[in-house]
């Protein structure tokens, strides 16, 4: 399974907390993550990708339920949708902790 972060040059807020989602995710479930940038023509003119920030499993769009911050339930779901049959729980609380993390780490900025 593949995860893709489409992030902004240079990253910002979300787009560090969906690498790390990705990172994270693709280490539990054995799948690889990946860090795009959209430009023009990338990867297929008629595959475009979607504005950055955005979070990509399988290439399907994870799309925020607040329209603002994906939230690590709706990664995980989006994960568990894309057919992982793993432990979600388990897979939920490690997407749990990298948020904690890296709001710990923007508290502190």
């Amino acid at each position: 399974m593949k995860i893709s972060v489409v992030s902004k040059q240079p990253p910002g807020g979300r787009c560090n907390l969906y690498m790390r989602f990705a990172d994270a995710a693709a280490a539990a479930i054995d799948g690889r993550a990946e860090l795009l940038y959209p430009v023009p023509r990338f990867p297929r003119p008629e595959e475009p990708l979607p504005p950055p920030p955005a979070l990509l499993v399988d290439r399907k769009l994870v799309e925020p339920a607040d329209g603002v911050i994906l939230s690590p339930e709706e990664v995980c779901a989006a994960i568990s949708a894309a057919g992982y049959s793993g432990a979600a729980a388990a897979l939920l609380e490690i997407l749990e902790a990298e948020q904690e993390r890296m709001m710990e780490e923007w508290e502190g900025d």
